[in-house]
């Protein structure tokens, strides 16, 4: 995310060292010390804002794509049934296109399905963040219990974008695999040309694409899990600007996640009334 030096803190290895504020850790109890401190990343890409929206626009496509995917291993089933029912000792080459097909439909769709729910869990928890911080108002600088409900919102929400990070890996994991089999059956195939062939070559460009989206899906989770982690570091060293700046920073993150929770509820309600979520 591109935005200004605005935050409170350093600025990043390219600042002059006569420019770099050092956080000043509260004494307070409570709060752990920072030693290190400067080893601790800058906060200057904290805006979540470009986080949600291309995870947004991300699973909006790796929808639509898994379900021309979808069509497709439909489609080379039924073309596999014709020629297993004319030929019942079968070909090869088809016994594997259907057993790929098959260990598509069991388990990508349901990650696709998981991504979309946990997508939009995740709306809703920084949705409740953003509401819990309104009312309280303005960050009361010195206030601890407010710092430490801080603290626990922001984890909460990097332990929830770790866990999603690890679905959307997985995701991209299962269709690097299926994409593999997919390829290395096309070679065994050579240059017959049939229905199933033709098919499965479809079906194997749909499938390297998913991937692609998968990907971007996953590198998406990835920046929201990083933004957040380096913030939870700022503020567990105290500086009481920079917390202030942070609890400013999530509520104005809001309306970004609200446009990709409205996508994420859309696509739950369409994939339920077409059957696949």
């Amino acid at each position: 995310m591109v935005r200004e030096h605005t935050a409170p803190g350093p600025h990043g290895p390219g600042t002059d060292s006569e420019d770099v504020e050092t956080p000043s850790p509260r004494t307070t109890g409570a709060r752990a010390e920072a030693p290190g401190l400067p080893s601790i990343p800058s906060p200057t890409t904290a805006d979540t804002s470009y986080a949600a929206g291309a995870l947004g626009t991300g699973l909006e496509v790796l929808f639509t794509t898994s379900e021309r995917a979808l069509q497709w291993a439909w489609r080379v089933l039924q073309l596999a049934r014709g020629v297993v029912d004319a030929s019942p000792k079968g070909d090869a080459f088809v016994r594997e296109a259907r057993a790929c097909v098959v260990d598509f439909l069991d388990h990508i769709p349901p990650h696709v399905r998981r991504s979309v729910e946990e997508v939009l869990v995740f709306c809703n928890l920084w949705q409740a963040v953003g509401v819990r911080l309104r009312r309280r108002g303005d960050f009361p600088m010195g206030d601890d219990v407010a710092w430490r409900q801080l603290c626990e919102d922001v984890e909460l929400l990097q332990r929830a974008a770790q866990a999603r990070l690890g679905t959307a890996a997985a995701l991209e994991h299962g269709l690097l695999k299926d994409l593999g089999h997919l390829r290395a059956l096309a070679l065994s195939c050579g240059d017959s040309a049939n229905e199933v062939t033709v098919g499965m070559e479809v079906f194997t460009r749909c499938i390297a694409e998913l991937m692609a989206v998968a990907s971007a899906v996953r590198r998406a989770w990835e920046a929201a899990a990083g933004e957040l982690a380096e913030s939870s570091a700022w503020l567990r060293a105290g500086d009481p600007a920079f917390s202030a700046w942070l609890a400013e920073h999530l509520v104005a993150a809001e309306p970004a996640w609200e446009r990709t929770q409205k996508i994420a509820r859309w696509l739950r309600d369409v994939g339920a009334f077409a059957g696949q979520l």
